[in-house]
């Protein structure tokens, strides 16, 4: 027997509802995604309508308006698949609040991460950020870790001894405890830089005994004074799966480091480029002067 009142059930009522299990279901991290981006994108256009009137054209004119707003596809399909979870949440209650789920217009994400940072670039970055921002920078760039999860480290996590970083599961983003490397050089140098200035302040990311949180600014003008105005921060996750992988560190290890939880996320940032091929041609070219010499 249909429910008599789903007829009049909004889409808010559903998103509220899907909040509500987020505070006991999800981690916390991902929980606060959600609301900021159901509060500021989501339930402005969606919040009023009735979940029973929602069809596949709507759907498709909130995917127009967000790339109207330079949103990205994938931004878009994120952001519906929120909505789409409240509707699945929604329809498993008893009595179910909807009946059925509209056809979600999910767009294909097949375009690779490109924006990767060249040693030479790295040297010349590093010289031009504040000295605040170096250590932040240098153990992105060679750690890949997230932003999100590097400035909530604190000094009691840091094992100067055995030169690694230890991160909780409750503090990361794929859920498990992982041991982060301290590289001897840049790494290390400004990792202690960071300690001999932090007057007591319990975060190693800081800024005037505060820990680091926004850094737009600065950031964008020392890569325009580096000649990488483009660049942004999450490029250094990228660059650190391509720099790990030319290493030969094997790729379950380089997933452990950086937080990777599937492959197919792990090979969106396994960077291809024009010297890889060259380093290919030449292993390619010896082992084919190597057969012909056995000849």
């Amino acid at each position: 027997m249909r429910n008599a009142g789903i007829e009049r059930i909004t889409c808010g009522e559903l998103l509220d509802d899907l909040l509500e299990y987020a505070k006991a279901s999800i981690k916390p991290s991902t929980e606060k995604i959600w609301r900021l981006v159901i509060e500021a994108s989501i339930r402005p256009f969606f919040g009023h309508r009735r979940a029973i009137g929602l069809t596949t054209e709507i759907l498709k004119d909130y995917r127009r308006k967000r790339r109207s707003e330079k949103r990205s596809e994938s931004t878009c399909n994120r952001e519906l698949s929120i909505l789409r979870t409240a509707l699945n949440l929604a329809r498993k209650c008893t009595p179910p609040k909807v009946s059925t789920i509209p056809y979600f217009p999910m767009v294909a994400e097949t375009n690779a991460r490109q924006g990767f940072l060249t040693d030479e670039q790295y040297e010349t970055l590093r010289n031009t950020l504040p000295d605040e921002l170096k250590p932040l920078f240098i153990t992105s760039y060679f750690t890949g870790v997230r932003l999100g999860e590097l400035i909530v480290w604190t000094w009691d996590q840091v094992d100067w001894e055995h030169g690694f970083v230890t991160l909780n599961a409750d503090e990361t983003k794929a859920g498990y405890c992982r041991a982060i490397p301290i590289l001897d050089g840049d790494m290390r140098t400004w990792l202690l830089w960071s300690l001999d200035q932090a007057d007591g302040c319990p975060y190693v990311f800081h800024r005037a005994g505060e820990p680091i949180k926004e850094f737009r600014r600065p950031w964008k003008k020392a890569c325009e004074a580096a000649g990488v105005p483009e660049l942004k921060f999450h490029d250094l996750r990228r660059t650190a799966v391509r720099n790990m992988r030319r290493a030969g560190v094997a790729q379950v290890v380089r997933m452990r480091i950086t937080g990777h939880r599937t492959d197919s996320m792990e090979r969106r940032y396994n960077i291809v480029d024009i010297d890889d091929i060259k380093s290919a041609k030449e292993l390619m070219q010896q082992r084919t002067e190597g057969k012909r010499k056995q000849r």
